[in-house]
């Protein structure tokens, strides 16, 4: 009967890429390919659409960064990353928004229908602003 942590280092070692004594292929070829490795996959799209957001965080009660641009239709998302401390993103000229408390880990959404520049503030903390400038 097999022991199983020598079949997990087996599976393992397979799973690396690597051969085991009496394990794989009969043929003499070189494990070495001169064709290169497959392509990788292509990133979900959920991935693609993050990387089109512009990304704001909560910490240390600031804004970071505390002035963005974006464009018209661009998604901005704020996390906050501040543990415990609750936090609001709320528009005082320019728009109107307003996450509300956001404790940590929550995140806000927002995406501008117009060119023109934003201010915005967090109410439970006073001096933490932030600034967005939107382009067409």
């Amino acid at each position: 009967m097999p022991r199983p942590h020598l079949t997990l280092l087996a599976c393992l070692a397979l799973a690396a890429g690597g051969t085991i004594a009496g394990c794989g292929s009969d043929d003499d070829k070189s494990s070495e390919s001169s064709s290169p490795p497959p392509a990788a996959a292509p990133p979900p799209a959920a991935a693609k659409e993050s990387a089109d957001n512009v990304q704001v965080t909560m910490k240390n009660i600031k804004f970071v960064p505390d002035a963005i641009t974006a464009k018209v239709g661009q998604k901005i998302v704020w996390k906050n990353t501040d543990g415990q401390t609750p936090h609001t993103v709320t528009a005082t000229d320019g728009a109107d928004f307003d996450s509300g408390s956001l404790a940590g880990g929550a995140t806000f959404e927002y995406t501008p229908t117009k060119a023109g520049k934003i201010d915005y503030v967090c109410t439970i903390h006073q001096g933490q602003s932030g600034t967005i400038t939107v382009t067409k």
